[in-house]
């Protein structure tokens, strides 16, 4: 692992990273349980992500590879969440930039 991506596990999350994210963060009803989510922006005290899911969607879905193992994105649109309810970096994907490109949602 390079030293930018030791650097990428600490610190304040960046687009293009994997972080676990408090659930009820998202939104869940059994808010603790911790989710991966994909960092689309981070700007002040809020955070947008794309929410993953271990289960790989019937439709297909992306896949998205991350130091946790493998997670798939769904369809749904990006959330806002408090940068804090972000716990800890699962690295960068290094699909993002070509996500984005792709028109990937912002």
């Amino acid at each position: 692992m390079s030293a930018e991506e030791l650097d990428a596990l600490g610190g304040d999350p960046r687009p293009g990273e994997v972080w676990w994210c408090e659930g009820g963060a998202l939104g869940f009803a059994d808010g603790g349980k911790t989710r991966p989510v994909l960092v689309v922006r981070a700007e002040g005290a809020d955070a947008r992500v794309v929410p993953l899911t271990s289960r790989k969607p019937e439709s297909g879905g992306m896949a998205v590879t991350h130091r946790g193992g493998l997670s798939w994105m769904t369809a749904g649109q990006p959330e806002s969440v408090p940068r804090v309810s972000l716990i800890s970096s699962l690295g960068p994907w290094p699909g993002f930039a070509a996500w984005q490109r792709g028109g990937g949602r912002r």
